[in-house]
């Protein structure tokens, strides 16, 4: 049988969804890097093309699916040969997916992308390949960088133990695991030089349980912001019934750990929280949050928020609005609770209309706009360390993030600077701010 040479074909991949799909992603990237491949950005130009969809949701699997369907264009109109599809999509979806979306010629699950040349090659000889669950790729520490350079995303578990009542992860990523110790510390070695490191997983706060018989986070950080091309680690999705007095002293004490958390709330009142299966109350929850200010002098804590959830009244609607008072965060995101077949809430009685959600959320972002907005004010006439991102062409300045200030979810500095570099952190003297945003200039910076 004649035997493509693989290592010819010009490779793209798109990623969909979250961050923690991002560092699948840049695995697989390694992957056909080191087979001897090129990697092209134009997936115009690329032969094999890779969607790494989200199914989280039914709008993202929607987008996934037209994502592919999008892609298959290019076997027409550009230099597409084969069409593959991983990730949260064929895993949890393979018996749907595979018979419909003959525009793909291969399917890999979350796991399998060890198996990746193997597949395509099948699929070279002519067959549409489905290898969901043939792999065992959750071992792999090389990546290639899809983030700035200068900051990187470091996922440090999967799937989840939690089982709330409205989502898919357990389902789709099975139960948690934590990845060992030792291989995480050699994948952010392999990183380079990092400015700023930013740990993720479905449930960071439960790192360790399932490995070494208790939560290990805390160990992890110190081994991590010891290395010496880590600047700075910045935590995501820290569930709040495991937030404990060690953690909020690491991030107090730890010089690199940066002085911001996430915290996924979702909801602020008891029995929404009930329904929903998540461990905490109202009155917990401003308790921690009160606690993480206290212990953490000027911590940024950020959170989500659904609402619409199935019974959820308007009185506890409005709690929510007086909640966002109350906490004082520095930032949220808000979603309309998405009915997802399969989830414990899908059947809930008092299912709530569409236009009644979405009349919610935009409503929270009304709420929150303000609060944000005077976090933000008080920094006017101060100066604040910001890490530059680049440059922003369309507004003719520098722009970069400070400390309370996540990729992509937060908002950002805008800055004049007479020269800045990307990566590199700046005094920034801040002149006025907006709805989430801050301006400013560094204090030798006059105009010209």
């Amino acid at each position: 049988m004649w035997m493509t040479d693989l290592k010819t074909k010009k490779y793209g991949v798109i990623s969909l969804g979250c961050d923690k799909n991002r560092v699948d992603s840049e695995k697989l990237l390694a992957i056909i890097r080191d087979n001897g491949c090129r990697i092209c950005n134009d997936i115009g130009q690329a032969e094999v093309l890779v969607v790494n969809t989200c199914a989280f949701l039914n709008s993202a699997r929607k987008e996934a699916i037209e994502t592919v369907i999008d892609c298959a264009s290019y076997k027409q109109n550009g230099k597409l040969e084969k069409l593959v599809v991983t990730g949260c999509l064929p895993q949890r979806y393979v018996a749907e997916t595979f018979p419909a979306l003959t525009e793909a010629d291969v399917f890999l699950g979350i796991n399998d992308y060890d198996r990746f040349f193997d597949a395509l090659q099948q699929a070279y000889d002519g067959q549409r390949v489905n290898f969901v669950g043939c792999g065992n790729n959750s071992c792999a520490t090389d990546r290639v960088i899809t983030t700035p350079c200068h900051y990187a995303y470091l996922k440090i578990a999967d799937g989840c133990n939690n089982f709330c009542t409205y989502c898919l992860i357990p389902k789709i990523r099975g139960r948690y695991v934590s990845y060992p110790q030792e291989q995480l510390i050699k994948e952010a070695e392999n990183l380079g030089d990092i400015a700023e490191l930013i740990l993720v997983a479905q449930d960071v706060t439960r790192y360790g349980e399932d490995l070494y018989g208790k939560r290990s986070l805390v160990p992890l950080i110190r081994k991590l912001t010891a290395l010496e091309n880590i600047g700075s680690v910045r935590l995501l999705y820290c569930y709040p019934d495991a937030i404990d007095d060690e953690l909020i002293a690491e991030i107090c004490d730890n010089p690199k750990v940066i002085k911001y958390i996430d915290i996924p709330l979702q909801h602020s009142e008891d029995r929404i929280l009930k329904l929903m299966n998540r461990k905490g109350s109202r009155a917990g929850y401003l308790s921690l949050i009160a606690k993480l200010k206290e212990q953490v002098p000027g911590i940024a804590v950020r959170s989500t928020f659904i609402s619409g959830f199935p019974g959820e009244t308007e009185e506890e609607y409005e709690a929510l609005c007086t909640f966002l008072d109350e906490a004082g965060l520095a930032n949220c995101g808000f979603f309309a609770y998405s009915r997802e077949p399969d989830t414990a809430a899908y059947k809930m009685k008092g299912q709530i209309a569409q236009s009644v959600k979405n009349r919610r959320v935009k409503n929270l972002y009304r709420v929150q706009s303000d609060v944000s907005r005077a976090f933000l004010n008080g920094f006017a006439g101060k100066t604040v360390k910001v890490l530059c991102d680049g440059i922003d062409y369309d507004n003719g300045c520098f722009v970069g993030r400070a400390y309370f200030q996540a990729p992509d979810i937060d908002g950002k500095v805008y800055f004049n600077c007479h020269d800045a570099v990307q990566g590199r952190y700046y005094d920034v003297l801040i002149t006025h701010s907006g709805d989430y945003d801050l301006y400013g200039r560094t204090p030798d910076y006059t105009e010209e």
